[in-house]
């Protein structure tokens, strides 16, 4: 199964938390306040291990937000001892998706990666017990300041998402990942930490966005701040046992948030997951002043605690963390009494749980159940002037016990040992297509139960059984037996293609700071919006009196791979035909730089790939569109696409004018179609021309990013030397690409080449981004290419992290600095301090207009220090910082050429910025020169 919720057959409905569902009774009324109730957590744990981190749930309402910039932020020895040990509330907010930064495992960067990134954390959560919560705004990549980062982020904008998230959350406490300091390092770091503590002081105050309080979010004022202690001197306020080995889990929390830091794929983030004794530290703050962690450590007193350190104190030291000490505080005396009540019914069922036979609590979660009922109405009398109360504290009251009903149900369903599921017979949906929908429960537990089985859909969705009968008529489940029920839904003309609900369908939010947000504030702030398809469940229990419960699922389509069996997938609706151009960009050089000699401008090659999901197929006509005075080859072309699933890759050759000036020029295609039914005659339903972009790896759901179907093309002055490349890849930086936009030569190394290839036939060799990080071949073989180096040849090593220098890969010592050297204003002045260089100068002078119109960053990973002959050939610096010359440097090697290059070109060259074109056709032209 993946890591997020749809693949689930545990997954929660993120609103239905809200519901009051769990009742002897029936259901109550949801109240507004309860319907803006927080998502609960979606855990992976499934089985007896369910049922028992459920029971830990039970009875407490202590809740705590970490608050971070990034994926990979949190401090994930944080949630999994009071998540899942001890059965808080721990929710983490990550201000962006990790959109700037780079890919380990794949191509995707920007907003794909941003999704990739979004799943690795609820993969994470799924894990450690959290629930996971976002701002709208956009990683924009690195920077070294708040003042940077605030340029990009509105800052009244992203402090207004952190306040709604802990009005909607309502944490005891907040603990901030960032001391909002220079210390920090990372620039949006430094934000997150200064709109942390400025939120949970504005959270408070009712005149502070009152657009929140009038969309039934309430002031919340946390009860208190802690941050780690890595920011304070002297002992610690509060120390978390996370070397813990909890006998439910079979592992310590310190294994489980190492576990979870795995999930984070995409940022090369595995851990070991170490036994033994650990200890987790942490400094309680004032927001309001918090300690100057920039003054000298020695000059700061220590605190220290009252009594034995360690367990004694506790994050929520001071806090009322059970129901009925926050109805007494409150004031409702006989909803404080039923809640004590309600409380020894859940600890008896904790003590009496065995893991063999978890249904033997069910009467005592019954009695709970009646006991929480009986409270919830006792705050409802109290607050409608049966005693005193005021509507604050009521709507306080009604929050935690919703949250309870919530969490008392999934205990009750887990105990009870029913599955509830929900599966559609296709993943891919069209508008006006039908599919069927089954829903099912499977009574697991020892007496039987009655169940009714619901869709719940879109407006203007319709569902009809498969069978006759009344929809909502009771079913009977017999202990051990499973009940079905299939419905065939219509998905409406209209219906919107499934996207994630922070991008515009045909807006992917490149070149943006701030996703748009919707005006929903349940669904603000979430990873993604609920499944548009999904099962209802409302299953009553043979205890005495019945228990009833509702509950949701997320529908999926199960499909079977052969390697890895069984996987899960969300149904997601996509347009009758996608149509997608490749590339996505191009380039063609201007003034006779063709490699090839001729001079004359190149053709470009695009392909165009149909694919269709409507239930009959589809039938049309595909054309491209271009500029006058451009031809394209075909023309046009008929495409019969006979089925659901069909697909067709067409390639086209475009030519420009001969007398093409330097700009910027597009590509569409446009695909009309025609639908022919079995019985029907063929007639025109439309055009299209925009597809998806599949974002799918096995550990995460898939995603569609809607691109139109177009090809970006800019034209500029580039020549090239005529050279043969070898080019060793790491991970995606779109040299190959840009190599045949060039018109040169290349050919990819793999193991063989580099172990025993004729490496003599290439004149240069480019290692890939970070090549040395993932080949190990290329380490293995390392020596053989220095040896060809001495020979004569030019090799270029683009830039690698911290481990690929242990490895010694470069001919001479070499270091890099912590933090590594880097040049993240993309427009910072640029000094060559070397000028008569060829790579300034041969084939394409290099000039001031080289370096304008780069994109995120300079580069990054300089090297700091270098021995032997390199020399540096670039001075740059981000503002107020000292001069860098590690970016680019070249040496002899014997006979040939030792090329480092750290400047960002894997990002300039997607992007089509023609210095970074330039650059890249003169270093690989230093390999045309004469061998001595």
């Amino acid at each position: 199964m993946s890591g997020s919720s749809s693949g689930r057959l545990f997954s929660l409905l993120a609103l239905a938390a809200g519901v009051a569902a769990l009742t002897p009774a029936g259901l109550r009324a949801q109240a507004e306040p309860e319907r803006l109730l927080p998502p609960a957590p979606h855990l992976e744990y499934e089985g007896a291990i369910r049922t028992g981190l459920a029971l830990r749930r039970l009875g407490n309402t202590a809740r705590l937000l970490h608050i971070g910039a990034h994926p990979d932020d949190e401090n994930t020895a944080l949630f999994s001892p009071l998540a899942l040990g001890r059965g808080a509330d721990a929710a983490y907010l990550s201000l962006n998706r990790g959109e700037g930064g780079q890919n380990g495992i794949g191509p995707e960067l920007g907003t794909a990666l941003g999704l990739i990134r979004t799943e690795e954390l609820l993969s994470a959560r799924g894990l450690d017990g959290a629930t996971q919560f976002f701002t709208r705004t956009i990683d924009f990549g690195f920077s070294k300041t708040a003042d940077e980062t605030f340029e990009h982020w509105p800052r009244d904008s992203v402090l207004a998402d952190i306040v709604a998230i802990i009005r909607r959350y309502r944490p005891d406490v907040v603990v901030p990942a960032w001391s909002g300091t220079p210390r920090d390092g990372h620039g949006q770091h430094q934000a997150a930490g200064i709109l942390a503590r400025e939120a949970i002081l504005a959270a408070g105050d009712p005149t502070r966005f009152p657009e929140q309080i009038a969309a039934g979010l309430r002031p919340f004022t946390p009860r208190a701040v802690y941050w780690s202690t890595r920011y304070a001197a002297g002992g610690p306020d509060v120390e978390l046992n996370t070397g813990e080995l909890d006998p439910l889990l079979g592992r310590s929390y310190h294994q489980i948030a190492m576990a979870s830091r795995s999930r984070h794929e995409s940022q090369d983030m595995g851990v070991p997951q170490a036994p033994g004794p650990r200890r987790t530290a942490f400094d309680r703050i004032d927001p309001a002043n918090p300690p100057d962690v920039m003054a000298d450590p020695g000059g700061r007193p220590t605190r220290q605690l009252e009594g034995r350190p360690g367990l004694d104190a506790s994050l929520f030291a001071g806090v009322d963390t059970m129901l009925s000490q926050r109805a007494t505080r409150a004031g409702a005396t006989v909803a404080a009494a039923r809640l004590r009540a309600y409380e020894a019914a859940v600890a008896k069922a904790r003590e009496d749980f065995d893991p063999l036979v978890a249904g033997r609590i069910l009467p005592t979660l019954a009695q709970a159940a009646r006991e929480l009922e009986a409270a919830r109405n006792a705050v409802d009398t109290w607050a409608s002037g049966g005693e005193t109360g005021t509507p604050n504290t009521a709507d306080e009251l009604r929050f935690h016990l919703a949250g309870e009903a919530g969490d008392l149900r999934v205990a009750t369903l887990a105990a009870a040992n029913v599955q509830l599921d929900a599966e559609v017979d296709d993943e891919l949906v069209t508008p006006g297509q039908s599919f069927e929908l089954t829903l099912s429960a499977w009574n697991g537990g020892a007496d039987g139960i009655r169940v009714q089985l619901a869709p719940a859909l879109p407006a203007e969705w319709t569902a009809s059984p498969v069978a006759e009968g009344d929809v909502g008529a009771w079913q009977v489940v017999a202990s051990g037996e499973r009940v079905a029920r299939r419905f065939t839904v219509h998905v409406p003309g209209s219906a919107e293609p499934t996207h994630p609900y922070f991008l515009g369908l045909r807006d992917a939010a490149e070149g943006r700071d701030l996703y748009e947000w919707p005006d929903d504030y349940a669904i603000r702030g979430l990873p993604f919006a609920p499944s548009a398809v999904r099962g209802r469940f409302t299953v009553e229990l043979g205890t005495r009196p019945a228990v009833v419960i509702q509950a949701e699922r997320d529908a999926v389509w199960v499909g079977v791979d052969p390697h890895r069996g069984e996987y899960r997938r969300p149904v997601r609706v996509v347009p009758a035909v996608s149509v997608t151009m490749t590339p996505g960009s191009s380039v063609i050089p201007l003034g006779g730089s063709g490699a090839d000699g001729t001079g004359a401008l190149r053709r470009l090659h695009v392909s165009v790939r149909l694919q269709t999901e409507a239930p009959e197929g589809l039938s049309g006509i595909l054309h491209p569109a271009v500029f006058e005075g451009w031809t394209v080859t075909p023309a046009a072309v008929d495409v019969d696409l006979a089925r659901p699933g069909a697909e067709r890759t067409i390639p086209f050759e475009v030519t420009p004018p001969a007398d093409l000036a330097a700009g910027e020029y597009a590509i569409h295609a446009i695909f009309a179609t025609s639908v022919c039914g079995r019985v029907t005659p063929c007639a025109a339903i439309g055009t299209y021309a925009e597809g998806y972009e599949l974002v799918d790896y096995p550990h995460i759901d898939p995603h569609h990013v809607y691109r139109p179907a177009s090809t970006r093309v800019r034209a500029f002055g580039v020549r090239v030397a005529k050279v043969r490349v070898g080019y060793v890849a790491g991970v995606p930086d779109a040299v190959p690409e840009a190599l045949d936009d060039l018109g040169v030569s290349w050919e990819a190394l793999d193991e063989k080449a580099l172990a025993e290839g004729d490496l003599s036939q290439f004149d240069v060799i480019v290692t890939g981004t970070r090549a040395y990080e993932f080949r190990p071949d290329l380490v293995a073989h390392n020596e053989r290419l220095l040896d060809w180096v001495r020979a004569g040849g030019t090799l270029i090593v683009q830039y690698n992290k911290y481990p690929a220098l242990e490895g010694s890969y470069a001919p001479w010592p070499v270091t890099i600095a912590r933090p590594h050297g880097r040049v993240t204003e993309e427009d910072a002045p640029v000094d060559v301090l070397q000028p008569d260089h060829p790579i300034f100068n041969t084939p394409n002078r290099i000039g001031p207009g080289d370096w304008a119109g780069w994109v995120q960053e300079r580069g990054l990973y300089f090297w700091d220090t270098w021995e032997g002959p390199l020399q540096p050939l670039l001075s740059m610096h981000d503002p107020g910082e000292p001069p860098l010359e590690g970016s680019l440097l070249v040496g002899p090697l014997g006979r040939g050429t030792y090329v480092y290059s750290a400047l960002a070109l894997f990002r300039q060259l997607p992007a089509g910025v023609p210095g970074g074109y330039r650059l890249l056709a003169n270093l690989v032209s230093l390999g045309a020169a004469p061998r001595s």
